[in-house]
């Protein structure tokens, strides 16, 4: 009997020897597999240079500044930084930066379809993100990346670690609030619930001193109003997912306006984070006089102003 032992695979299975043939057509399946995608599959594995076609961009070493304040209050909105870059022809191009304002770094991007020639893009840095970083000095442009953009592929062009430094600013100089108005209206049309308008979010810092929210308001009733009870409108406060509201006005109001103003210790006691404002038109069609079958419709137009200060 001999002693020769066939050698196992895979869970036992005898192995084989492949033979060259065999490993010949594999590779050619493989070559062939290869050419498919690279032919088939747009912009997978073309080249850079093939996608660039000879498109060159670069960076001309010329910058201006300029702020940008827009409510009168004397603090800039926002610091624009115009970037000179000469192109060799039209397209999309994309800019990036990094903005260094003392220890703190912030970002901003610009995509623009530019002409052949000389050209300008530019980068915008928002006022409060300058204030709260709280440094004053020469603030600088950093790791400007210019990029051709060709489909959902981009080719970097041109680069500068250090590219600008601009003129000296005091943190104070930028805007320290976040002012908005949001307008719309409310339809009334159930006796025993609150009808809520959308809700409108924003962003309380740690820094802010004065939290104002008012909305001016004028409701109209529609329909036999010398026996119908009021209407008014109900402001809120929520904090993050809340349930409970945190700070409210209410009250059986005509045509006015209600305000909520909270300084550093209340604003403190509610919590930083995401706040929300609501809306709540209260309408209780039903007639005092049950002999009557008056009805109404009673709808609310309102503004709603945010205003958050920081320190």
């Amino acid at each position: 009997m001999s002693n020769e032992r066939t050698p196992l695979g895979i869970e036992g299975a005898p192995t084989t020897k492949a033979s060259p043939v065999g490993i010949a057509i594999l590779a050619i399946i493989i070559i062939l597999a290869c050419v498919a995608v690279y032919y088939y599959s747009p912009g997978l594995y073309e080249s850079e240079n093939e996608e660039k076609q000879e498109i060159t961009a670069t960076l001309n070493d010329v910058y201006s500044e300029h702020t940008v304040g827009s409510d009168g209050d004397g603090r800039y909105d926002y610091l624009n930084i115009s970037i000179g870059v000469n192109v060799s022809e039209s397209g999309k191009y994309s800019i990036d930066s990094s903005f260094h304002v003392g220890d703190n770094e912030l970002y901003s991007s610009n995509t623009e379809y530019l002409s052949a020639g000389n050209q300008t893009m530019s980068v915008s840095f928002n006022g409060l993100n300058i204030y709260l970083c709280r440094a004053d000095g020469v603030y600088q442009l950093r790791n400007l990346t210019l990029r051709l953009i060709k489909g959902n592929v981009s080719f970097k062009l041109d680069y500068r670690e250090y590219a600008y430094n601009t003129s000296f600013y005091n943190y104070t100089d930028f805007q320290n609030s976040v002012h908005t108005d949001k307008r719309g209206t409310i339809t009334g049309s159930s006796s025993d619930k609150n009808l809520t308008s959308d809700e409108y979010s924003f962003d309380v810092k740690e820094t802010a001193a004065v939290v104002t929210i008012r909305v001016d308001y004028n409701i109209t009733k529609i329909g036999i109003t010398d026996s119908l009870r009021d209407s008014w409108i109900d402001l809120y406060i929520y904090y993050g997912e809340e349930n409970e509201y945190s700070e409210s006005k209410t009250g059986n109001d005509g045509n006015t306006y209600k305000i909520i103003t909270l300084d550093s210790e209340q604003i403190a006691m509610i919590g930083y984070g995401r706040w929300v404002a609501l809306i709540h038109h209260c309408n209780d069609p039903n007639p005092i006089d049950p002999t009557t079958t008056a009805t109404t419709t009673n709808t609310a137009s309102y503004t709603l102003t945010i205003d958050v200060v920081y320190e």
